[in-house]
């Protein structure tokens, strides 16, 4: 089923339009297999089992206004794996290697996306990836290899392919805010504007709300890592890594143990909050200054609002010194007084000195 955000007056009726638009457009005369779809934002992909080599495939792809999809971040890999999640046997993706030979030490190792360009924030290759100049120059994608990219001959007949499209605009009788939307993840049409949200395990960045963060929301949960290298692992804001026997795990960190706030603290799932006794306001986020015309104590305590941490515990909050000025006065006189004491009893000692000889 196409599961796609839009804004239009009938959803349903729209969703269901939506559905034979994209089937009518992705099937094949002579028998392609079944079709499913999934959009998210301005683009759509499309699985289309049917036994294809990648040029058919790219060229199928391009009758329809598409090419073949793109796998750059690891928000269009999770759609990769929910349009082939039911399904087994290989299946081509966007990249290929048009000339020359592999380039192991490279991000993509020399390959290009259909789009001819080799930008991209995410990689996956299979462990067995062969940088040989005669190694095959295509690549697929399975189930049964947990969606690796894996080196296939671009003449082998792959049980089908992913395409890529842009969001069929007409569909919508009514303005659709989501079909230019910059949202990271997920878009939900309102009128005349639209909301952003993240997948399960991210939250909306409060510094830009059109994107979206890690987010754990308790105690402990799985960190992100590399699926190239293990040993790379990622935690949100406010934790910390710590591996385990067959994998690593984020732990909340505990602000409040390292006095951050002058005097009240309460921590949070990646972040804490600072606030104060009554009688004092809350100012830059942890430190607390008496109020002047406070005398009964009966002012409420001030509370700061909730901001994240960075990934790493800050330095402790300054505190200020435990001495007074009237004690200072006194060291220094005290120092002057001993500077003086210890010159004039080295001058008499030289004139002693001189006087015995």
């Amino acid at each position: 089923m196409l599961s796609c955000y839009t804004g239009c007056a009938n959803m349903n009726d729209v969703t269901g339009l939506l559905v034979v638009i994209l089937v009518s457009m992705m099937g094949r005369t002579g028998g392609a297999g079944a079709n499913n779809g999934y959009c998210i934002g301005n683009q759509c992909f499309g699985m289309i089992q049917d036994p294809s080599d990648f040029t058919t495939a790219q060229d199928q792809c391009k009758d329809k206004g598409g090419h073949l999809m793109t796998v750059r971040s690891s928000v269009s890999h999770d759609i990769l794996s929910i349009l082939l999640g039911n399904f087994t046997g290989r299946f081509w993706i966007g990249l290929h290697l048009k000339t020359a030979c592999p380039d192991a030490a490279a991000g993509l190792k020399g390959f290009q996306w259909v789009t001819e360009d080799s930008e991209s924030d995410f990689f996956n290759w299979a462990p067995s990836f062969d940088s040989s100049c005669s190694s095959p120059r295509c690549v697929s994608v399975s189930k049964e290899s947990d969606f690796k990219w894996t080196q296939e001959p671009c003449g082998e007949q792959a049980a089908g392919f992913l395409c890529e499209y842009g969001l069929i605009q007409p569909l919508c009788v009514d303005d659709n805010e989501c079909l230019s939307a910059p949202c990271e993840h997920e878009c939900h049409n309102t009128p005349g504007s639209y909301n952003c949200s993240c997948f399960e395990g991210y939250k909306v960045d409060p510094k830009s709300p059109n994107k979206c963060k890690r987010h754990c929301g308790k105690e402990e949960c799985a960190a992100e890592c590399d699926p190239n290298d293990a040993s790379q692992c990622y935690c949100p804001d406010g934790y910390v890594a710590e591996e385990r026997e067959d994998h690593t795990v984020c732990i909340e960190i505990d602000e409040c143990i390292s006095n951050y706030c002058d005097q009240q603290c309460t921590n949070t799932f990646g972040s804490y909050v600072c606030s104060c006794s009554p009688g004092y306001t809350l100012v830059n986020q942890y430190n607390c200054v008496k109020n002047e015309d406070h005398t009964d104590g009966s002012q409420d305590s001030t509370t700061a609002p909730d901001f994240p941490t960075t990934s790493y515990i800050p330095g402790p909050t300054r505190q200020p010194s435990g001495v007074s000025v009237g004690a200072f006065v006194g060291i220094i006189l005290c120092t002057v007084f001993l500077i003086v004491l210890v010159v004039f009893l080295n001058i008499k000692k030289c004139r002693c000195n001189y006087e015995n000889k």
